[in-house]
């Protein structure tokens, strides 16, 4: 027995070196092991409730063919300016998910930076990684209004807000809030009991490297293609591009109660809720029973239709009189008249926008809020027009161009 004891003490001794060393050498050493995605952090807020990033973060962003040498954090837990000192009278607040949140572009050109650049005033990023229309609500009512913007732009992404709003559809290692309907009515799920392991998981992997190092190790072959099978199946997140059957019906009655719920609290504060369906990439491929075949090896089921949960949003958005507006045809024509090639608004690896989509969404975004009388502003419309018609060499830069669609690794400029 002693022995036994002796030898445990000396593996754990071991180990413990082991550890102590690895944790110094990746200090040391950076390396894309512990930028992989990993290294911006979450938290819920105790007053509030909510998911936000972690305030006055500053890290880089790395993924399988992109790197973004600086993600910064605002004090109030948005990936944003300080807002301290806000300007008025118009204010313009933006809710959307990962899209929004826009870790996959740089420090001046994700969507609201660029078009708080061009407008000349606030506009403040809410997007968070992961959300839904369920959390934009919650998130609106609770921290949102006390900014009392006058025009809340929606981003919403049809590839998983609809299933994410639903406990039925969402991922059983959530811990994001979601809904039910029952007897009649909807009821929240916020999975208060659960969140305490989000907060020891952070804080693992914001103070030892090493856990982040074991995390990208298991983790990066599940989402960097060149090292992921063919699935054979559809993933499920793809149903949304489907007449809904299963749990999707419920799904969807949930997206449009928060929808109806949103706006009726904007109006309280004489807001204008614009909804706005993201740019996605399986909308924007000329031929997307090739896409399928090429991303999983499957052909597309029956029924299977990129445009159907568009046409249902605007249905929704329009049968409850909520402003609607799809950038999506300018993307298109966009695309056919500069010849643009795959990736054509997302990265070779994943289907985020890259740094040309953030661009010209804002500048449409500017476009379409001044011609249409939200704003008063001519200098920004006419600046708007003009970048509109510029073409993808001269948004990125000749260098840009061509690690995003030539070489297939952008390696973002630190400026």
């Amino acid at each position: 027995m002693k022995r036994l004891r002796l030898v445990l003490l000396a593996v754990f001794i071991v180990v413990t070196i082991t550890a102590l060393f690895v944790e110094i050498l990746l200090r040391l050493l950076p390396n894309w092991y512990t930028e992989y995605g990993n290294n911006i952090f979450y938290r819920y807020t105790q007053d509030k409730h909510i998911l936000t990033l972690e305030p006055n973060q500053a890290a880089p962003y790395r993924h399988a063919c992109y790197r973004i040498p600086l993600v910064s954090v605002n004090a109030e837990g948005y990936r944003s300016y300080e807002w301290n000192n806000l300007a008025g009278p118009v204010r313009i607040a933006v809710l959307g998910d990962s899209f929004v949140e826009g870790k996959q572009a740089g420090e001046n050109a994700y969507f609201a930076a660029r078009l708080r650049g061009l407008l000349k005033q606030d506009v403040l990023n809410f997007g968070i990684s992961g959300y839904g229309t369920i959390h934009e609500y919650l998130q609106y009512v609770r921290d949102v209004r006390n900014y009392r913007p006058k025009i809340v732009l929606l981003f919403f992404c049809t590839f998983n807000d609809v299933n994410g709003n639903a406990c039925k559809l969402m991922g059983g290692g959530s811990l994001l809030s979601c809904a039910k309907m029952e007897n009649g009515g909807v009821v929240i799920d916020e999975k208060k009991d659960q969140k305490a392991m989000k907060s020891i998981i952070n804080f693992l992997y914001r103070h030892y490297k090493t856990s982040l190092f074991i995390k990208t190790v298991f983790f990066q072959h599940r989402v960097d293609p060149a090292a992921r099978e063919k699935s054979n199946v559809l993933p499920e997140d793809y149903y949304s591009y489907m007449p809904p059957k299963g749990d999707w019906p419920e799904a969807w009655a949930l997206t449009e109660h928060f929808l109806k719920e949103l706006k009726t609290e904007t109006e309280k504060d004489n807001a204008t809720l614009i909804v706005i369906p993201v740019v996605e990439h399986i909308r924007m491929v000329k031929d997307f029973k090739a896409e399928l075949r090429k991303a999983f090896n499957i052909e597309a089921p029956l029924g299977f239709d990129p445009e159907y949960p568009v046409r249902r949003l605007q249905e929704i958005s329009q049968g409850n009189n909520i402003v609607f507006y799809n950038p999506e045809p300018f993307f298109r024509r966009y695309r056919d008249e500069f010849n643009l090639p795959e990736p054509y608004f997302a990265y070779r690896c994943e289907g985020h926008w890259n740094p040309l989509t953030h661009y010209l969404m804002a500048n449409l975004a500017a476009e379409y809020l001044i011609k249409n009388g939200y704003l008063d502003n001519n200098a920004a419309l006419k600046e708007a027009q003009s970048n509109l018609r510029r073409t993808p060499k001269e948004i990125l830069g000749d260098a840009g161009y061509k690690e995003i669609y030539e070489g297939g690794f952008y390696n973002c400029p630190a400026r």
